[in-house]
């Protein structure tokens, strides 16, 4: 009988121990893999956003700023009011690399207009009739920016059902390792404003978020509207100003992106 109970005793420590072990082995190596950064499949660089319709400005800023090999993505609207010389200029800077994407039909502000009329009305209504018309124009646009930066996760959650990524917008002059104006893997975006009207317009400051971009293999992403070489109204980023950070960011081995080359990565 005491054989018989030793044996059970035995057996029951020996059970009890392999499970231990067990446990022990995978918490080590669940902890072990949690403290490896994930690998970046991708090397740090900076995303140039502008908006609305200022296509004349955008050609003559890409005739500036074309031998530094930089990249953007112009947010487009107001398609229907374009004219052929307009649309030429777009075929132009799309066939240069550059990306052509929608802006709303309508530049209609998303929130207040999906709230007082429901969102499937404003995507019948800003939408489809943009992706339409710029179809037809050979434009097939894949990413959009929010109008006025106005959003919400349930605009989101639509939206993402007709583009690759959409973009929002994010301000303030914060530490570098606070801002919410990098590319996190993630399809909705956040860019940070630099026409010159803006309170965190600050070229050192940019210039701090390229740094720390390329140090933590990171993109950012700036956003402005209407690029001319004397800013002295609101919603205008000084050719300057951009020349200067397109210098910068060549000048330390930082890669020019697309909004649609982060779909792709």
């Amino acid at each position: 009988m005491k054989n018989l109970f030793s044996k059970k005793i035995a057996l029951i420590l020996i059970v009890v121990i392999s499970i231990f072990v067990l446990f022990f082995k995978m918490y080590s190596e669940e902890k072990t893999s949690a403290a490896k950064p994930p690998k970046k499949s991708y090397p740090p660089g900076v995303l140039f956003t502008f908006d609305d319709d200022y296509i004349e400005d955008w050609y003559q800023a890409d005739q500036l700023l074309h031998p530094y090999g930089w990249k953007a993505t112009f947010f487009v609207c107001w398609y229907g009011s374009l004219t052929k010389d307009q649309k030429s200029k777009l075929h132009f800077l799309q066939n240069r690399g550059h990306d052509i994407a929608g802006h709303g039909y309508n530049h209609l502000n998303a929130l207040k207009y999906s709230k007082e009329f429901g969102i499937e009305k404003y995507i019948n209504d800003d939408i489809l009739p943009l992706k339409a018309a710029m179809k037809k124009d050979g434009f097939s646009i894949h990413s959009f920016a929010y109008p006025d930066g106005a959003r919400d996760a349930e605009l989101d959650t639509e939206l993402l059902k007709h583009f690759d990524i959409i973009r929002g917008t994010t301000y303030e002059e914060i530490r570098p390792e606070s801002q919410f104006c990098y590319y996190e893997g993630n399809r909705v975006v956040y860019g940070l404003g630099i026409d010159d009207d803006y309170k965190q317009f600050n070229i050192p400051y940019y210039k701090t978020l390229l740094d720390y971009a390329k140090a933590h293999n990171k993109i950012v992403i700036f956003y402005g509207h209407k690029t001319v070489a004397n800013a002295d109204e609101k919603l205008e980023t000084p050719l300057s100003a951009l020349e200067d950070l397109c210098k910068y960011a060549k000048n330390n081995g930082l890669k020019f992106y697309t909004i649609d080359d982060l779909a792709k990565l």
